[in-house]
């Protein structure tokens, strides 16, 4: 394995950002990044672990004594068409690291390669764990239910965020993201033409009420100094200008003690 410098090591890593930033891929379908994850930790010497799950990539450096501690990354893009024009754009039409999955990513590998460095000098062991479909199919699960933090005396996860400056780190006590929950709520009503609204059964004016009547959750369920939000996301009714739909939809999502900054 070949020692890097600092400056060396962090073009490396930013060439690896940029690359995964260019070929992002949805949850649960994160084939190549894996292949390529799992290269470069195989080529530091670092040892990949076996699993069931077709994508994601854990890894061990350290030895047996001691502790373990795990150290968390999520893998997966959202289905976004990107426009920001960056050298680096997304080459997948319809996909993009809009939540900075691609810099965590990249982050993890530089501890990777910075831990296994002085893996001589560790009292325990250090997990590393790329987790797959952080964004949808409840990646956190698959995980646990693959073994992956069985025998972890604790884990470290982390999110960028544009609260804070490139040089600092926020850290709390407690919660800091929840899991979401998203839910379809459809309406069936009675069509209409729109200037007889009494010979049907508006699922239009059904479904507005709904939303505004969600809101309360939050706001009347919820401890005052307890976190929380519902947000409706979507909302699809009709396919004319004239005629008052048979049937609505609206998803919410999410609904959490405190929302991911990404949910859907």
């Amino acid at each position: 394995m070949t020692v890097l410098s600092n400056d060396a090591l962090e073009k490396r890593l930013i060439s690896y950002r940029h690359y995964f930033h260019e070929h992002p891929e949805l949850a649960d379908h994160e084939f190549n990044t894996t292949k390529t994850i799992s290269k470069i930790l195989t080529d530091w010497g670092i040892t990949i672990l076996p699993t069931r799950l077709a994508t994601g990539v854990f890894a061990e450096i350290g030895n047996s004594t001691g502790p373990t501690v795990a150290l968390r990354a999520d893998i997966d893009a959202l289905p976004i068409q990107e426009k920001s024009g960056v050298a680096f754009s997304s080459k997948i039409d319809g996909i993009m690291h809009a939540c900075g999955h691609d810099t965590h990513i990249a982050s993890l590998l530089g501890a990777a390669y910075l831990l296994k460095q002085h893996e001589p000098a560790l009292k325990g062991r250090v997990k590393l764990i790329f987790q797959l479909s952080e964004e949808d199919k409840e990646g956190a699960l698959q995980v646990i239910n693959d073994g992956q933090i069985d025998g972890v005396d604790a884990i470290l996860g982390f999110h960028n965020t544009p609260n804070h400056g490139v040089d600092q780190i926020g850290i709390r006590a407690g919660i800091t993201n929840g899991a979401i929950d998203k839910f379809k709520v459809t309406l069936q009503g009675v069509g209409t033409h729109a200037s007889t609204p009494d010979k049907g059964q508006d699922t239009i004016v059904a479904l507005g009420a709904e939303i505004n009547a969600l809101q309360s959750i939050a706001s009347r369920n919820l401890d005052a100094f307890q976190a929380g939000v519902l947000s409706i996301t979507h909302v699809s009714a009709g396919n004319t200008w004239n005629i008052l739909p048979d049937t609505a939809f609206f998803l919410k999502a999410p609904f959490a003690p405190q929302a991911s900054r990404c949910a859907n």
